[in-house]
């Protein structure tokens, strides 16, 4: 009896774990009442340039701290989207933000480049191995996250904070008291496309909102339209490419209004989560595994093309550096130097 009790329960502990491996490959990024996707095959004329294939990044050799310290950074999560894309989309402020500021268009995410393990990557300077964030949904039973992020450390510092996301499985990486506002706007019936829904401006309005009156040291913005195209139209498609006009649009709302709330020395830093091809993403390949990686404003290097290699985690890495924060040992993100003067 003792021997059947056993093999039952061995039985029972694999096909829970076959669900949360299945879990992870998952993308919940719209209603489950929308009608099937469509093809892949973009609608209309489409023509983005010939993707590049990301380096691989060697760790870079500490130096001295940045000359000059921003006052409020804003980091801005393009959720899903591939630069060859965003470069041949209709996006005249990103386009204007990154010929102006420090770019490189060959980033690199990690592996596995989905969006909740990407974030986690990009918020704690932690490599997958590090984290041990695999899957890609809020699974309750794995408990909260364990590992310091990097609002969790600026709010340990006494910096002020706030994060506004477009998918709220993102508030698995902002564990009550780690953040002094955080937001999940929900999604207007107006502006649902078809099955794709606009979210950034919503987004974008609210941090704005936000920080006209509390202008947080450290802001996040996630703005999840592209990957939401993408994974019921396809990467690329005209749809997908409407979705990121309306990002860039949400960007513009969102630049005008930290300007208006007059802040001085603020210091923008775009990037995305990962890319994708067809309707998924999730695999080593250059179309999920390749990013941009923007930064602009206080003490950026201008009209810089960045030539070191740069990956996800790095982003942790700079805004740590920048602010005076100590990241773990661990890290495997490197501060993005040559982008600063």
């Amino acid at each position: 009896m003792g021997l059947f009790v056993s093999q039952f329960s061995a039985q029972i502990s694999l096909c829970v774990l076959a669900y949360a491996g299945w879990l992870a490959c998952q993308e919940k990024t719209v209603p489950p009442s929308s009608p099937p996707p469509k093809a892949t095959e973009p609608v209309g004329p489409v023509t983005v340039p010939a993707l590049p294939t990301a380096p691989v990044p060697a760790p870079s050799v500490p130096v001295a701290p940045p000359s000059v310290v921003p006052a409020h950074i804003v980091l801005v999560s393009f959720d899903g989207t591939r630069p060859d894309i965003a470069q041949a989309a209709r996006m005249p402020t990103l386009h204007a933000m990154a010929r102006d500021g420090a770019t490189t268009w060959t980033a690199r995410s990690i592996v596995p480049p989905l969006t909740l393990p990407a974030h986690t990557s990009m918020l704690t300077g932690l490599a997958p191995e590090e984290h041990g964030v695999y899957w890609n949904q809020w699974i309750p039973a794995f408990g909260p996250f364990r590992h310091p992020t990097l609002f969790m450390l600026a709010k340990t510092a006494g910096l002020s904070t706030a994060a506004f996301s477009g998918k709220d499985k993102l508030a698995y990486l902002f564990p009550t008291g780690s953040v002094d506002h955080i937001s999940f706007p929900a999604p207007d019936p107006a502006d649902w496309m078809g099955t794709n829904v606009f979210n950034a401006r919503r987004v974008a309005a609210q941090a704005t909102n936000y920080f006209a009156v509390h202008q947080p040291r450290l802001m996040f913005v996630h703005f999840p339209d592209a990957d939401m195209a993408g994974h019921y139209y396809g990467w690329p498609s005209e749809e997908q490419f409407a979705a990121l006009a309306e990002c860039d649009a949400a960007l513009a709302v969102l630049r005008a209004g930290v300007e208006r709330a007059k802040a001085t020395n603020v210091l923008f830093l775009l990037t995305a989560d990962h890319g994708g091809a067809g309707l998924s993403h999730g695999v080593d390949r250059p179309q999920d595994m390749t990013i941009m990686w923007i930064a602009w404003g206080a003490g950026v290097r201008g009209a810089h093309s960045l030539t070191n290699p740069v990956t996800l985690p790095d982003t942790a890495a700079t805004i740590a550096w920048l602010l005076g924060l100590k990241l773990p040992a661990n890290c495997t993100g490197q501060p993005v130097r040559e982008a600063f003067q």
